[in-house]
């Protein structure tokens, strides 16, 4: 059998109360608000520290822009229908198209937590990778934050195990991580 993935690019997803798009140099601001985030910094070792929105619009206009134009990267801006305002992100963080499966990470503005935005999304998008040929999707979560591993639970994914020292947190220390997938039936 011959399974390949049809890639979209980041389209617009849209579910009941929210809308999924690429993320706009309008959006500056409320993407510095989520990368300066303490409660979200703390969990993604990776990203550099923004010291202001300025850096935000470079991001976007020198970065996301250019990527936006491939139809294998997604990264979603997270805006609410009523207001299109950007309240967080979801994003393919790893991809394998031979193995059909990505890793997603996402992050929340902490102003809309404990509402349902992010789990309303994440489903979103993995229907959406499902409809195009991926078969697993992953996600990983500091053992720690069990606010990203309730998110997992809620949707659907299955915990898979605990990898022992598999990332490093801002500070260069070493942490375990939960993973957790679910499968195309």
């Amino acid at each position: 059998m011959n399974y390949e993935i049809r890639h979209t690019g980041t389209v617009e997803i849209e579910t009941e109360r929210l809308v999924l798009r690429p993320i706009l140099l309008s959006d500056a601001q409320s993407l510095y608000e989520l990368v300066s985030d303490k409660d979200i910094l703390k969990y993604l070792a990776g990203l550099p520290e923004y010291t202001g929105v300025e850096m935000a619009v470079d991001y976007i206009s020198t970065k996301l822009e250019k990527e936006y134009k491939n139809k294998d990267f997604y990264d979603w801006g997270v805006a609410l229908k009523n207001e299109n305002k950007m309240i967080g992100r979801i994003s393919v963080y790893k991809k394998d198209d031979y193995r059909r499966m990505v890793d997603l990470v996402w992050q929340l503005n902490a102003n809309y937590r404990n509402k349902g935005y992010i789990s309303e999304g994440v489903k979103a998008v993995i229907n959406h990778l499902f409809e195009i040929g991926f078969e697993r999707i992953e996600a990983f979560a500091d053992v720690e934050n069990k606010a990203s591993t309730k998110v997992m639970a809620k949707i659907g994914m299955q915990y898979e195990g605990t990898l022992r020292k598999y990332d490093c947190r801002r500070d260069n220390s070493l942490y375990d991580a939960e993973m957790w997938s679910i499968i195309k039936e």
